[in-house]
Formats: C-alpha cells, sequence, structure tokens
C-alpha cells in the first residue's frame, strides 16, 4: 500500500505572527533585521481610517524610516506598481511592507520583485520567473479573504490588455505575516462580505483541485469548517476580536491550501472579470461560486460529501444521494450571499453579454486544476448562468 503522502513537496518557509495587537511589532522585526528604510504600501481610504497609526508610531519609535505609497487600487494595475517601484528605488528602501486586502499586499510582491530583477512586472507573469530574490516582502492583512499573507501568488492587471496577470513564485511568499484582528475593525460592509467568500471559495476550490493532496485536504477542510461558522457573525460585527480572529485563522489556512493546489473556474472566470471589468475579487467569486460547484459536481462526489459536513449541512450517519449533497451546497451558498447582500449576477454589475467570448478565452488559460475538464463553451455557459436570476440561456445565442 502506497503512503497517503506520496509525491508531497509543501514548502514551509514563512514567519506568522498571530495575536491581538501584533501589528505594532513590525518594527521590532525590522530593528531586529536592520531595515531602517521601508516602504509601505497600501490604499488611501485604510490610510486616513487612523487603522495605521500604532503601526506608524512603532516606526518612529525605533527610528525606522518609511515612505507610504497609499496609491492601490481594486485590481491592482501595472502601472501603480511601476509608479510604487519607481519611488521605492528613489528612497533605496530595504524592504516591503503590504497593509490591506490582497491588492495592497500583491502590490508589494510585485514592488519587491522588480527592485532587484528590474523590466516590467509583465516579465513575471506566470511560474517562476523571478530569478533574484526580491526585497524582503512583509505582508499585514486587513480583511480576512485573500490569503495573499502567506501565497506564493501575485494578481496584477496588465493595462494594454486588460488581463489579470497571475505571478507564481516560492520567492514572494512573505518573510513575516502578522495577523491583528484589530485591523479588521473598520472594514465597510461589503468588503467584508466578498473577501470572508473569497476565502471560501480558496477552500473549496482548494480541496477539490486536481493539485490537491491528504495535506492539503486536511487544511482545506478546518479552513472550511471555520469559516463556514464564523462568517454570519463577523459580518454582522467584525470588531468582535473572536469573529475576526477565527475569520483571519480560516483565511490564513486556506491561502496555504492554494499556494500548493492552485484554484479552479470560479477563479479563472473572476480573474478575467476583474481584468476587463475591474469588479472586485471576491465579489466575482461569489458570483460564479455556486455555478461552478454544480459544473464540478460529477468529478468529486465524495468531497462533495466532505463540504457539505464541513458546512454543517449532512449527518454522515444518514445515507444521502449525491444529487442531495449537490443541492444542499448549492442552497447554502445562495442562501449566503443572500444573507450578505451581494449582488449574484452579472447584468446587476454592468457586465455586456457580447464580452462573453473574450471572458470566456481569458478564463480558459487558467483553469488548469479543476476537477472537471473545462472547455471554452463550458466557460460559456457558466457566464450565461450567472448573467441572472434564469440565466436567460435560451435568448442568448453567442456561440
Amino acid at each position: 500500500m502506497n503512503s497517503l503522502l506520496e509525491n508531497l513537496n509543501f514548502d514551509l518557509r514563512i514567519n506568522i505572527v498571530f495575536g491581538k495587537d501584533k501589528s505594532a511589532t513590525i518594527s521590532d522585526y525590522l530593528k531586529e533585521n536592520n531595515y531602517s528604510k521601508v516602504m509601505i504600501i497600501t490604499d488611501e481610504g485604510l490610510k486616513k481610517s487612523g487603522v495605521l497609526t500604532r503601526i506608524f508610531e512603532g516606526l518612529n519609535n525605533n527610528n525606522i524610516v518609511f515612505k507610504v505609497f497609499d496609491e492601490v487600487e481594486p485590481n491592482p494595475k501595472d502601472i501603480t506598481v511601476h509608479n510604487a517601484t519607481k519611488i521605492a528605488e528613489e528612497n533605496r528602501v530595504q524592504a516591503v511592507i503590504g497593509i490591506g486586502g490582497g491588492s495592497s499586499m500583491d502590490t508589494a510582491k510585485a514592488v519587491g520583485i522588480l527592485c532587484t530583477n528590474k523590466g516590467e512586472i509583465q516579465d513575471y507573469a506566470g511560474k517562476d520567473k523571478v530569478e533574484k530574490q526580491p526585497l524582503p516582502i512583509l505582508c499585514i492583512p486587513t480583511t480576512a479573504g485573500t490569503g495573499s499573507e502567506v501565497t506564493a501568488n501575485a494578481a496584477i492587471t496588465s493595462m494594454q490588455d486588460n488581463y489579470k496577470m497571475s505571478i507564481k513564485s516560492k520567492k514572494i511568499i512573505p518573510k513575516l505575516s502578522i495577523l491583528d484582528p484589530e485591523l479588521l475593525k473598520t472594514m465597510p460592509p461589503f468588503i467584508c462580505a466578498t473577501s470572508s467568500i473569497d476565502a471560501l471559495t480558496h477552500a473549496i476550490e482548494g480541496y477539490l483541485s486536481n493539485k490537491a493532496t491528504t495535506f492539503t485536504d486536511m487544511i482545506a477542510i478546518k479552513s472550511i469548517e471555520i469559516l463556514s461558522k464564523n462568517i454570519k457573525p463577523f459580518y454582522a460585527d467584525p470588531s468582535n476580536t473572536v469573529f475576526a480572529s477565527n475569520m483571519l485563522y480560516g483565511s490564513m489556512l486556506a491561502g496555504i491550501v492554494i499556494s500548493e493546489t492552485g484554484t479552479g473556474n470560479a477563479h479563472a472566470l473572476a480573474r478575467s472579470l476583474g481584468g476587463k471589468y475591474d469588479i472586485a475579487h471576491g465579489h466575482a467569486c461569489a458570483m460564479f461560486l455556486s455555478k461552478v460547484l454544480n459544473f464540478n459536481r460529477l468529478a468529486r462526489p465524495h468531497k462533495y460529501k466532505v463540504i457539505a459536513k464541513s458546512l454543517g449541512l449532512i449527518d454522515f450517519a444518514k445515507p444521502i444521494k449525491d444529487e442531495e449533497v449537490n443541492k444542499e451546497i448549492i442552497e447554502y451558498i445562495e442562501s449566503l450571499l443572500d444573507s450578505l447582500s451581494i449582488p449574484k449576477y452579472l447584468y446587476d454589475v454592468g457586465v455586456s453579454k457580447s464580452s462573453f467570448n473574450d471572458l470566456a478565452k481569458i478564463a480558459l488559460k487558467s483553469t488548469g486544476p479543476n476537477p472537471r475538464k473545462t472547455t471554452f463553451d463550458d466557460l460559456l455557459d457558466l457566464l450565461k448562468e450567472t448573467y441572472t436570476i434564469n440565466g436567460l440561456k435560451a435568448e442568448m445565442n453567442i456561440r
């Protein structure tokens, strides 16, 4: 009998600090490692919120010179990365700190790459194209969603073709990530909702991935359990430290999973939507998740039963058909989006039917680890199903 962990290659190289008010300790880490000049990469809203005040105070108290770049947008663009890199080089920074959601952390990773490897960020799209070690990258998430604080991935939009590039390299795994539930207190409801669903999508798609292992399955199942129990109460009150801590933990676990497994069709479609329409990634994932789960149901029926159990939907002691399991999961996802007031249809966010061909072509490039083999026509069908409440398949002759 073969080992359950045969062919496992799981690379653990990250220092994770977790706890209330721990974000203020980043200055101690910088001082210990002799980083006296750093760049903080964040967004304007977060800087104005006052959430970062204690971090700034710690840096000043430790005589660490810092430059704040607060121009990061949702679905960060290549021009933003290049602008930030220029400022980082002019200030001769020794490390970059991404503080915020996935956009800020991914931008920090991209800047870290360009400061030592040069060129344009497009040069590093794809897998393992980063040759030189980037500047040290440190991350502090202020949402419980992307898991970027522990991943080897960064997503940056190329303005030339509105394509959301995926940069994958173990070299961009952060040297330090600090998870502080206190930083989640001021999250706007919509960001709270969509980032939470992003995390749940990571856990589920990572669990179903063709690249999943027994080890990643264990982590993914735990993540699904934690996230499903805490999403609603966290959305109702993100200032509750218990719920915020649980969500950060669940999101982090999901991030660890997808670094090894990749994601599936929900993410492939979400990336195409983010590049072309600039729709927030978590929101795009939310719209596609139930449709993709229904599409994939034939590929992993045994895993769907585990997902349903992890969501608290079924009892293994009772016999249940695969069709019933799938139905329970789909209804759970749809009901969850309603509870979180997340618009569920492409029509509602201004997506045009005329763009479906382009969206499907882009998405097809990143369906690799999806558990069910996916064609261009399959992706068109998924887009149609997500267009309105009834899908409007009959009237949409797009192919």
